[in-house]
């Protein structure tokens, strides 16, 4: 599911193809080509939306509790789902939204005005917040949780990896001919830019930009003729540009002390944050009651939650499915006075949850929904009641509400998820119980490593356990989480069955369901809720010995699974 904290599809710094943004939005979520217009079937009220016969969600069972034990919660809840975190009050979480879109506000124009850029790296600050997600918390259940770890920057490389991406240009490798050409014409300006940005310049700077400008004048010609890639001294001189030692690294050395302002500014920016939040919540402020107005068109009207000015809307579909979720975790009582208790702690809790997410992903679900997305896809339905058949899957370790096939799951914030079903985070779990589970992870370098530590550690400490996991990645070759999982430490649970660590899905041969499936213009517009997945995905199939018996995994089943992730033609 990358789902579930939502995933992210970039790569730190890189600069293959169509560049890591333009790859990264359509690799998880609302990104270019959807992927078929079967319709969704919605059904009568009470009964679940299903495609091909598949439902949309299963939320029929649910899976036993992973270790540690979750923290007593309120009487009538769901005890097994309540985290410890303290769920905040509306007018905390609408405070928090105000602060993070200042933040953001502060970090562009830190990057405007003192690293010259038009607009900060894409999806940068979404790696900053992903990275600290990833970090267990155990010990450290006073921080924040949406920042649990606000001066990461200082002690990873990322976010300064990514800003320096950008000096003096990201550079596509992939293209040739005219593009080529017409990358490296845009690179030798941002490169002559940034000689005046750079304090006194290195003499063989200047030279190397204005060698650069000479080859261009004279390779002009060479562009007429040539149509092979691997011809095309363009791209050649691209991937020279860009390599270790080329002049793209040694304009980001000079650079580096400029870059390290800007994450100086992100550390005193995020603690200022903090301090206003924690001032906001002893302050007593009133919080009033949220507002619920729901449309009776599941195809195309919304759902549309108001508090204190502010507006969430969210697809009608989607409502239904968090009702039910909901309403799954939390039973409704009876009698009158009970269940106007009841629907007003769900409408509080739906706004917590919607309005956290939004700010996370920093998007607005009252715009087009087709700008955005690249939070939370995930595999479509399909695939997930096939592993629940096959493989008794009924737990996905990085989900969310908004995203979830199961009723339970791991989750990126469970102080507002818990009431819907999550059980904490993926990174904070001790143990797993025994079973089949899930894996969809964020889209980043950084994640993906954490996440093949995790699996190892959980699989190594769970012999005795008969434990599987199905884990679905980009086909990111060299990053540092897949080769870990590709290498001997894997190797005695890897099940792959065609003689590889791993089943591949062919890039644009397979489709998933978009991040911004919830927003008012997706729902159950079959159209706007799936798309084609322009790169290769990679599955996992790992399990141990005792997984292995009770689960066997046969090349029927992964010829089947790869299936299973094709788009479906219109009848």
């Amino acid at each position: 599911s990358i789902r579930g904290m939502f995933a992210m599809a970039k790569r730190g710094g890189d600069t293959d193809g169509e560049g890591a943004n333009g790859r990264r939005q359509r690799a998880k979520g609302g990104g270019r080509g959807h992927g078929s217009v079967v319709p969704i079937e919605c059904g009568g009220l009470g009964s679940t939306p299903t495609r091909l016969g598949a439902a949309l969600w299963d939320f029929a069972e649910r899976a036993p509790d992973p270790a540690p034990a979750a923290a007593t919660a309120p009487p009538g809840s769901d005890a097994g789902a309540m985290a410890s975190f303290e769920e905040p009050s509306p007018a905390l979480e609408l405070r928090r939204s105000q602060l993070m879109a200042q933040f953001r506000a502060s970090y562009a124009k830190a990057c405007d005005e003192v690293l010259g850029l038009e607009k900060p790296p894409n999806d940068s600050v979404d790696r900053w917040l992903l990275e600290q997600l990833a970090q267990s918390r155990n010990g450290t259940r006073s921080a924040d949780p949406m920042l649990p770890h606000p001066t990461i920057a200082s002690s990873s490389r990322v976010l300064l990896r990514e800003l320096l991406a950008e000096v003096p240009l990201r550079c596509p490798t992939r293209a040739f001919g005219q593009p080529a050409l017409e990358a490296l014409r845009t690179y030798h300006g941002s490169a002559k830019r940034w000689l005046d940005r750079v304090p006194e310049g290195p003499a063989d700077l200047v030279q190397a930009v204005r060698e650069l400008g000479v080859w261009l004048r004279e390779s002009t010609s060479q562009v007429q003729g040539r149509r092979k890639a691997e011809d095309c001294p363009f791209k050649s001189k691209l991937h020279e540009l860009s390599r270790e030692g080329g002049l793209s690294s040694r304009f980001q050395a000079s650079v580096e002390p400029l870059a390290l302002q800007v994450i100086d500014l992100v550390n005193r920016a995020a603690e200022t944050m903090l301090s206003e939040l924690r001032r906001f919540a002893l302050s007593d402020a009133p919080s009033g009651e949220v507002s619920l107005d729901v449309g009776d068109d599941l195809v195309g009207s919304a759902a549309v939650l108001r508090y204190d000015g502010d507006e969430v809307r969210i697809s009608a579909l989607h409502y239904r499915k968090l009702r039910t979720l909901y309403s799954s975790h939390n039973p409704m009582p009876s009698g009158s006075d009970a269940v106007g208790d009841w629907e007003k702690a769900f409408r509080r809790r739906l706004y917590l949850m919607a309005r956290r997410y939004i700010t996370f992903i920093g998007l607005d679900p009252s715009e087009d929904g087709a700008r955005g997305g690249n939070m939370h896809a995930a595999a479509p339905e399909s695939v997930f009641a096939w592993l629940k058949t096959e493989f008794d899957v009924g737990y996905e370790c990085f989900a969310s509400p908004l995203n979830c096939y199961f009723s339970t799951f791991f989750s990126a914030f469970p102080d507002v998820d818990a009431p819907f079903g999550s059980r904490g985070s993926f990174f904070d779990v001790e143990a797993l119980p025994e079973g089949s589970y899930e894996v969809g992870p964020p889209y980043t370098e950084e994640v993906l490593e954490l996440m093949a530590r995790k699996l190892l550690s959980l699989l190594q400490h769970g012999a005795s356990l008969a434990l599987s996991f199905f884990v679905f990645v980009p086909d990111w070759p060299g990053a540092g989480g897949l080769n870990l999982m590709d290498g001997p430490s894997f190797a005695a649970y890897r099940r792959s069955r065609h003689g590889g660590p791993f089943a591949l899905a062919k890039g644009r041969e397979h489709h998933y369901i978009t991040g911004v499936q919830f927003f008012a213009d997706a729902g159950a517009n079959a159209a706007r809720r799936y798309y084609t997945v322009p790169h290769g995905t990679r599955v996992y199939v790992l399990q141990n010995d005792e997984g292995a018996k009770r689960w066997p995994f046969s090349e029927a089943h992964e010829r089947t699974l790869l299936e299973k992730l094709r788009p479906p033609l219109p009848t």
